[in-house]
């Protein structure tokens, strides 16, 4: 333990006589840090313990009871936080996360505003080599990219002033548990270790211990995998960075754009970066998915005029990638496209693809029948920007024979439900202007429902093509 904090205190001395918080679950990996470092008489130190209120109540007063007892012995500053009930669950709903995930996110919280208000510019954390090839496997399991395959990291800097440190990353689990007993140190057991319903756990207890079985040398090839990687990420930042001073970022206006040229220019992981980069300055919480950028740069650099993802809009004007605020369906199975013009508009797996035909006089076959003309809007009777989205609750359409609830049309059609949520309603300033199922990719029935319109029926025709919807 000593000697692998001497050797990051070395390989960082920037960090030596800064005041620390220490992340103190009350875990062996944190209390042996934590005793490690107060056997350094550092003069500025301060124990955090978040209590996450996820077990049951005597098992927090036992664990608060031994937190409290280790901090009088090692003469230490004790601040303990209390989340409340629920909280973690309802973070977890609303951004659609793990338990985990959202304890996380509430406890570096809570860590940040207490160095904050205890004037302390380090955070401490005991991460160790146990969770680093347990946070590796989940990455790749869940197909991270070389962003996350990178591992945790040593030293992090996480704004405001203040650097996360982990300086036991590099000390097996084992090798912890052997210093705690050596200092007969008191621990705290959290039950939920044993949870088969938290994905690391299952990792913990069910992968890891099969790969030490089978492969015996695992633990270092999957660790050097994750250096060499980290040194690949080196690189590509320092593109990345290049490729970025093309971007302008208007923060207070939030909106974002880069110049075209560059853009297209560049390889696909470097453009998917880019537009990463600008996303936050439109105020969307959680991150946006690789699958989403990567569609929406590959339409820009296919020719589309536009893309849409979830909560933005990318589009192209004055030699320029615009990106602003974007109009977002929430839920499963809907969409919501703004269509200013013809091109290809994609978000997440729904692809829509627009364009002009010839008049409908053009399309006539040699025996002066018309081609079959479904899922087209006719040219005069509807006005640019159009709405392409699902149904919503009290839609209304004004046919021929009077207005219409797109409930009750759908309903004639005989459709599950199901489906009725993929059927498109195109709507522009005016309203619904049709319903057109045979715009669909599979199209499930060939009836459409149209906007009493009464022009001239013999101009060009906007058809409207959806995948993946």
């Amino acid at each position: 333990m000593d000697r692998c904090l001497d050797t990051f205190f070395a390989d960082h001395p920037d960090a030596i006589g800064q005041e620390l918080i220490v992340a103190y679950s009350g875990g062996v990996d944190s209390v042996s840090l934590l005793s490690a470092l107060a056997s350094r008489g550092l003069n500025s130190l301060r124990a955090v313990h978040v209590m996450h209120n996820l077990r049951s109540a005597d098992e927090l007063r036992r664990e608060g009871e031994i937190v409290r007892e280790t901090c009088r012995e090692l003469h230490l500053p004790l601040t303990i936080a209390t989340v409340k009930p629920g909280a973690i669950q309802k973070l977890a709903d609303k951004k659609k996360i793990g338990i985990e995930a959202a304890a996380r996110e509430i406890r570096y919280g809570i860590l940040k505003r207490s160095a904050k208000r205890f004037g302390m510019s380090l955070i401490c954390t005991a991460h160790n080599a146990d969770d680093q090839l347990e946070t590796l496997i989940s990455r790749f399991l869940s197909a991270s990219s070389i962003d996350g395959l990178g591992g945790i990291q040593p030293l992090r800097d996480i704004g405001d002033g203040l650097l996360l440190i982990r300086p036991i990353l590099s000390l097996c689990r084992k090798d912890i548990e052997q210093y705690a007993l050596s200092k007969k140190l008191a621990v705290s057991t959290d039950s939920t270790n044993a949870s088969a319903s938290f994905s690391r756990n299952r990792i913990r207890h069910a992968i890891m211990p099969t790969l030490d079985r089978e492969f015996p040398g695992w633990k270092n090839g999957l660790l050097g995998t994750s250096r060499k990687l980290a040194d690949d990420k080196l690189v590509l930042d320092e593109v990345l960075g290049k490729a970025l001073d093309a971007c302008h970022v208007d923060t207070e206006g939030k909106k974002a754009s880069i110049d075209l040229g560059i853009f297209s220019s560049a390889p696909a992981a470097i453009r998917i970066r880019m537009l990463a980069r600008c996303m936050p300055i439109l105020g969307r919480e959680g991150r946006l998915s690789w699958k989403a950028l990567r569609s929406a740069s590959e339409s820009i650099a296919q020719g589309a005029s536009a893309a849409d993802v979830p909560g933005a809009r990318i589009f192209i004007s004055d030699g320029r990638l615009e990106i602003v605020p974007g109009l977002d369906f929430h839920g499963e199975d809907k969409y919501f496209f703004v269509i200013s013009s013809e091109g290809i508009y994609r978000c997440g797996p729904t692809e829509i693809t627009i364009g002009w035909d010839a008049p409908e006089a053009e399309t006539q076959g040699s025996g002066g029948r018309k081609a079959e003309s479904k899922g087209y809007l006719i040219e005069g009777s509807f006005v640019f920007p159009l709405i392409v989205r699902s149904r919503k609750a009290g839609d209304v359409i004004r046919a021929v024979e009077g207005e219409k609830r797109l409930d009750d049309i759908m309903k004639s059609w005989h459709l599950d439900k199901g489906i009725r949520d993929m059927i498109p309603v195109i709507e522009d300033r005016e309203g619904i202007v049709a319903v057109l199922p045979s715009s669909l990719e599979a199209a499930h029935s060939h009836n459409e429902k149209f906007r009493n319109y009464a022009g001239p029926q013999n101009g060009r025709r906007l058809y409207i093509r959806i995948k993946g919807a």
